[in-house]
């Protein structure tokens, strides 16, 4: 009969047809091996508790004849907890990291030798490129903003994993900001991983373990995959190939002075190392957002760094195709006029940052005068609805993306117990990057006319170069 998904609260018959209810069992961490005891808060309501009751028998059927009526019977059965599994995995600083899911209730109908309900686990990668020069939280902060809206689509924090590429040239370990970066997974629920080059990224994709070595990735499958960073395409910006470029500029950072300056070659991820991915590490349907320049835009041989993955890997990616990608506006209001302007030379104007600056400007000038001159009217004891009107209706009120905006500046000036700042969100930023304006990509668009400019889908097709939007 297949599977069926339900509340065992609901009312069921299924015409004295066995159900049976399992548990997944899941393989054992890599790291198993690990001496020392894993200790977890575990009270009656607690996820984890809840699991270890979900492995116990459940009451499989209710008697017509019974003395006990079939609500009673099915209210018993709903009190016991039905989940799909529990997975317990163990991290590299020696903790565990614990994922479940009480609400899965999977059961199969029919003969019991039918099998029972199987679910492929996956995982959530978003990954941070390094920002050499200017705001070096850029690609933090894009990212966790992605986190954040993954979270609020309902995705489990604990199947995210936050892939931030790390230098000391970047991060400098006087700021703390490795350790911060932990921290804020911390707090989120999410998994993170700190990389340092190129070869322990492509492990985590095939193997889910920088090393390269187990077979976590087997159970595990990437669902997801989004990249905050840099691009290049050699027609426009140099190099060999196109590229994620997550070590842009490294090379000439002020403070490399003594060490190789093969950084960026280390770290980048280029077109020809698409083919050193696994697909089965992959699910059938994931989607993979390219937020880096030109990652969609043909190289010198025809070739679209995009296609070519999708090709690879399957599912569909977007990616921007003969433009670049705008991190300017990413902490700028967008609600009241969604527009935005890159101007030449230092002036970039988002409208509704404007909108939002004179209705608070008009707010300080005319809240107290309003709120007394309603007060007078209405009287002393409605001075509440008096100061409710002068600051929502009078005042032209500031919108709530703007309150958001001035909370998430607070939070980048936070600091830690060392007294060192943090200098981004745990939120992250407003906005996903835009696309870049005309003015400002005319010789891309020139070179690269008449062909379709834009945040672009790709899709798997037969032969080389091709696009499917």
């Amino acid at each position: 009969m297949g599977k069926t998904y339900f509340n065992l609260s609901d009312s069921l018959n299924f015409n004295g047809k066995a159900i049976k209810i399992k548990a997944n069992a899941t393989e054992s961490s890599m790291q198993e091996e690990r001496k020392g005891r894993a200790y977890f808060k575990a009270g009656y309501q607690s996820q984890i508790y809840q699991s270890v009751l979900a492995t116990q028998a459940q009451l499989s059927s209710v008697a017509s004849d019974s003395i006990i009526s079939t609500e009673i019977d099915l209210s018993f059965i709903n009190s016991s907890a039905q989940v799909g599994r529990i997975d317990i995995e163990a991290t590299a600083d020696g903790g565990y990291f614990v994922k479940t899911d009480v609400a899965l209730n999977k059961v199969t109908t029919g003969a019991i030798n039918n099998g029972t309900a199987q679910v492929e686990d996956k995982e959530w990668l978003v990954v941070s490129g390094l920002q050499v020069n200017g705001f070096k939280y850029q690609f933090i902060e894009t990212a966790l903003h992605d986190i954040d809206e993954l979270i609020n689509e309902g995705i489990d924090p604990a199947s995210i994993t936050w892939i931030v590429f790390v230098h000391d040239y970047v991060y400098e370990p006087k700021d703390n900001d490795r350790e911060h970066f932990c921290k804020t997974a911390e707090t989120l629920g999410i998994k993170i991983e700190l990389i340092e080059n190129r070869i322990r990224f492509i492990n985590y994709i095939n193997a889910k373990a920088q090393n390269g070595f187990g077979k976590l990735r087997e159970k595990t499958k990437i669902g997801y995959l989004s990249v905050f960073g840099h691009g290049q395409t050699p027609r426009f910006t140099g190099g060999d190939e196109t590229q994620l470029s997550l070590a842009y500029s490294l090379n000439k950072s002020e403070e490399n002075k003594y060490e190789s300056r093969e950084l960026e070659a280390m770290i980048n991820f280029r077109q020809p190392e698409i083919e050193e991915l696994d697909k089965n590490a992959f699910s059938s349907d994931v989607l993979t957002m390219f937020y880096t320049c030109n990652t969609g835009t043909a190289d010198a041989n025809g070739e679209r760094f995009a296609q070519n993955w999708v090709n690879k890997v399957g599912g569909k990616a977007y990616a921007f195709q003969n433009a670049r990608s705008n991190y300017i506006f990413i902490n700028s209001t967008m609600d009241q006029i969604s527009a935005a302007f890159n101007l030449p030379g230092p002036y970039d104007v988002a409208v509704s940052d404007i909108i939002n600056k004179l209705r608070e400007m008009s707010h300080d000038m005319l809240d107290g005068p309003s709120t007394e001159l309603f007060t007078s009217i209405l009287g002393e004891n409605n001075r509440e609805t008096a100061e409710y009107i002068a600051e929502n209706i009078v005042s032209y009120p500031v919108s709530e993306e703007w309150k958001i905006k001035q909370q998430r500046k607070e939070d980048r000036n936070r600091v830690d117990e060392y007294g060192n700042k943090y200098g981004y969100s745990d939120k992250g930023c407003l906005q996903y990057p835009m696309l870049n304006n005309i003015s400002d990509d005319w010789i891309i668009i020139l070179k690269t006319w008449p062909e379709k400019r834009g945040f672009i889908k790709y899709e798997k097709v037969h032969g080389r170069g091709g696009r499917k939007s």
